[in-house]
């Protein structure tokens, strides 16, 4: 059994990070302990960890984001420390000329293997561990949602927008009653779903979609 610690700067946000919520569903389906944590822990707590896995967001958020990977890498200079997230996917290279030694992850997680794995998961495609947003105290004020995506990229390519480097093929995702399903089950229920998708009319299964939504109860006027 391995121990995990996954990490968000302390900056202020609203949604929760979807992609450290997914890679705590892979290490706990593999009987992984999990704890997220979020700024810099005391180092006596980073020194009860195998591996670190943290996350970026907004590129505005960079020096912060910088000496919160940097306050783990000095402690923890010989361990297996990965960065991803959007940030980290639109300038490696400068995350890499500021933080060293550590694993820069760009772009999605679509297979175990990326973090030295050989069961070859698509971590992408696994449901969210709502648990962990109790790990901290932080309230992101969009928590009492599910999160979901019923698409991936953008059939667009403007020039001033990330999703092209973030997520460059279009696609849809086509697991949403899977993933919501074993929310409820798993986590409770909730009101609402927030569709994270970049443009989701693009979609050529839209019917299917709505169809989906409605038969799990998301429908106009619903209490």
């Amino acid at each position: 059994m391995e121990k995990i610690l996954l990490v968000e700067a302390d900056y202020r946000n609203k949604f929760p990070p979807i992609g450290l919520m997914k890679i705590s569903t892979y290490h706990k389906k593999k009987g992984d302990y999990v704890e997220f944590y979020k700024g810099k822990a005391p180092y006596s707590k980073i020194s009860e960890f195998d591996k670190i896995y943290i996350t970026t967001l907004f590129t505005f958020y960079f020096d912060q984001t910088v000496s919160t990977i940097n306050h783990y890498r000095d402690y923890y200079p010989d361990g297996l420390i990965y960065v991803g997230g959007i940030a980290a996917s639109i300038m490696p290279n400068k995350f890499r000329s500021q933080i060293g030694k550590v694993h820069i992850q760009t772009g999605r997680r679509r297979t175990s293997g990326d973090f030295g794995y050989d069961d070859d998961v698509d971590i992408d495609q696994l449901p969210l561990d709502y648990d962990i947003l109790d790990d901290v105290d932080y309230k992101y004020s969009a928590a009492d949602n599910f999160f979901a995506y019923a698409t991936r990229g953008c059939m667009n390519r403007c020039k001033f927008c990330a999703v092209p480097i973030l997520e460059p093929e279009f696609e849809d995702v086509n697991n949403l009653l899977e993933q919501i399903s074993h929310s409820r089950e798993v986590y409770g229920d909730r009101r609402n779903i927030l569709l994270m998708d970049n443009n989701v009319l693009c979609s050529k299964n839209l019917k299917k979609l709505v169809d989906d939504l409605h038969s799990l109860g998301f429908i106009k006027n619903t209490k």
